[in-house]
C-alpha cells in the first residue's frame, strides 16, 4: 500500500471519529431541550427539606399583594447560615416571568471574574451565578421555582439539595 493511500485512510479515520462526536453531541443536546422535568409540590419541598434538619417556614404572606404566588416556603439551615426559597406560582408563564426577573437580578452582580450556567429544557430553565463571593441559583420547572442566594462556602451543601429536590 503506498504511502499516500495511507494518509488517505487515516484522514478518512479521523473525519468518521469526529463526525460520530458531533452526531452524539447534537442528540445529546436534543435529548436535553425535549426532556422534561417534574414538579414537586410544597408539601415535598417542606418534608424533603425537614427531613433534612431545615427550619421551615409559611412565607406566602409576604407576598399577599402578589396575587400569582399561590404558596411560598423559606427553608433555612439550622445554623440559619442561608435559605432556600421554594415557590408555587400561579402557571407556568408566570414562572417564567419570574424566573427571568431573577436571572436579570442575578446578571446585574456579576463581577469581573464570575462563572455562569444557563439551561433551558421543555418545562424547565435553571440559571446559576458564582460571583463576588456568592453563589446563585434559579430553578424553575412548570409554575414552581427554586430561589437562593448563599456564600460560595455553601455551594456544593446547595447544589445536593437542589439535585435530591430535582432542580
Amino acid at each position: 500500500m503506498s504511502k499516500g493511500a495511507k494518509i488517505a485512510i487515516i484522514v478518512i479515520g479521523i473525519i468518521a471519529i469526529i463526525s460520530v462526536i458531533a452526531i452524539v453531541s447534537v442528540f445529546g443536546i436534543i435529548s436535553l431541550v425535549n426532556q422534561e422535568k417534574t414538579p414537586i409540590t410544597a408539601n415535598q419541598f417542606v418534608t424533603k427539606m425537614e427531613e433534612k434538619s431545615y427550619i421551615t417556614e409559611n412565607a406566602v404572606d409576604q407576598f399577599i399583594q402578589y396575587d400569582y404566588v399561590i404558596q411560598a416556603y423559606i427553608a433555612a439551615d439550622e445554623d440559619y447560615g442561608y435559605q432556600i426559597e421554594f415557590y408555587e406560582l400561579s402557571d407556568e408563564s408566570t414562572a417564567m416571568g419570574f424566573y427571568d426577573n431573577n436571572v436579570t437580578r442575578f446578571e446585574s452582580r456579576k463581577s469581573n471574574s464570575s462563572a455562569e450556567t444557563n439551561i433551558n429544557g421543555k418545562n424547565f430553565s435553571k440559571y446559576t451565578l458564582l460571583s463576588g463571593g456568592n453563589y446563585m441559583v434559579v430553578s424553575r420547572i412548570e409554575n414552581t421555582v427554586v430561589y437562593l442566594n448563599v456564600d460560595t462556602a455553601y455551594k456544593d451543601e446547595v447544589n445536593k439539595i437542589l439535585e435530591e429536590l430535582g432542580y
